[in-house]
């Protein structure tokens, strides 16, 4: 069952494709392990609740496919990707517990930046790329964000988001898919990230999203799926 990115729906709408994916999974594989082929093909090790291990990331299997793009990538590629990019991430000073607002449409970028930010042990905190300056301003300040992902071209563009980042001294990325990786440029460094951190392994009690929703009352969503599919 991959994961079909439209680059022109809502964030929170891969989020929860994302989550449905893992329980789906998770849930067929109870009911028809050892009866239903290809569906041990794509599942880990579901006694483990994160993202990195709870699917078969060694699979062939198409993991994402974007229409638009033609482009089709089996899960062993995402991996590949998530590792990669959480590589920078560590490198540019992105460590655990840190939150880091996604600016972006959906698309790779996005879905990988928010996998990979998981497995680094940073909160994701997706935020709608059409949001004004005030409207990011209230996120970054709000969640105290070390670091902003933007698009490329964002910070030349000099972007509502960027503008938000830059006033609440966050660094601020832009990300790319160049056609073999995702790509993460430190536009600007900010006064939070502390450079060459150690790339680290989620844990399932890892808080992952911070949702842009009810920023107040944050419904922290951590790696539990196992415990959401039962």
């Amino acid at each position: 069952m991959p994961v079909r990115i439209s680059v022109d729906c809502h964030h929170c709408t891969l989020i929860l494709t994302l989550t449905t994916l893992i329980n789906c999974i998770i849930s067929a594989r109870r009911s028809f392990s050892g009866q239903r082929p290809g569906i041990d093909d794509i599942v880990g090790d579901v006694t483990m609740s994160t993202l990195t291990t709870a699917l078969n990331y060694n699979s062939s299997s198409p993991a994402i496919i974007i229409p638009e793009k033609e482009l089709e990538l089996s899960y062993k590629d995402v991996q590949d990707l998530i590792s990669s990019l959480q590589a920078k991430l560590a490198e540019i000073g992105v460590a655990p517990h840190t939150a880091v607002p996604i600016s972006l449409i959906n698309g790779l970028e996005f879905a990988i930046a928010f996998l990979a930010l998981g497995a680094q042990r940073a909160i994701a905190a997706p935020l709608n790329s059409s949001y004004q300056q005030s409207e990011v301003e209230f996120y970054v300040d709000d969640i105290k964000a070390t670091l902003l992902i933007v698009p490329r071209g964002a910070v030349g563009n000099d972007a509502p988001a960027v503008r938000a980042g830059r006033k609440f001294h966050a660094g601020i990325a832009e990300i790319w898919f160049d056609g073999k990786e995702i790509q993460l440029d430190l536009k600007e460094k900010g006064k939070y990230l502390k450079r060459n951190q150690s790339v680290v392994k989620a844990q399932p009690d890892d808080i992952a999203v911070c949702p842009p929703w009810n920023i107040i009352d944050v419904a922290r969503i951590t790696y539990q799926w196992n415990h959401w599919s039962s």
